[in-house]
């Protein structure tokens, strides 16, 4: 059984981060390369709200006695499963994609400025997918 009470936690620390990070939404590319503290601030919010993302997928997962070879598998089988629809998982499956770069090499800014002011909603749909499915 999934434990509802980590679900409602996470997702609330992941609404409290996106808050923080939807002061960001218009940043233009230039800006996060000439700002050292909005680069930083933009990036690790990403990094973090997308862990989050991850974990969450992985958990419920795990309760159902699946595993995965990797992030970008999350989203697949969450599709599989019937939690999230296929077309939502392969728009959001690359956002898995960023954790990696994020832990070896130089961030994309280019990625990075897109995601923050194009792809921020996509984890507030996420939450609504998570929480029908507890629900």
């Amino acid at each position: 059984m999934v434990n509802k009470q980590l679900i409602y936690k996470k997702l609330s620390e992941l609404d409290q981060k996106l808050e923080l990070l939807k002061k960001y939404q218009g940043v233009t590319e230039n800006e996060l390369e000439n700002n050292l503290e909005k680069l930083w601030i933009v990036e690790r919010g990403l990094h973090v709200c997308i862990q989050i993302v991850l974990d969450l997928g992985n958990h419920v997962l795990a309760e159902k006695g699946i595993t995965v070879e990797n992030y970008g598998d999350i989203f697949n089988k969450l599709d599989k499963e019937g939690i999230i629809p296929k077309d939502f998982a392969d728009g959001i499956k690359g956002m898995a994609g960023f954790i990696l770069v994020h832990d070896y090499a130089r961030v994309d800014v280019k990625e990075l400025t897109r995601i923050v002011n194009n792809r921020l909603a996509d984890f507030d749909e996420y939450a609504k997918y998570l929480l029908d499915y507890i629900e």
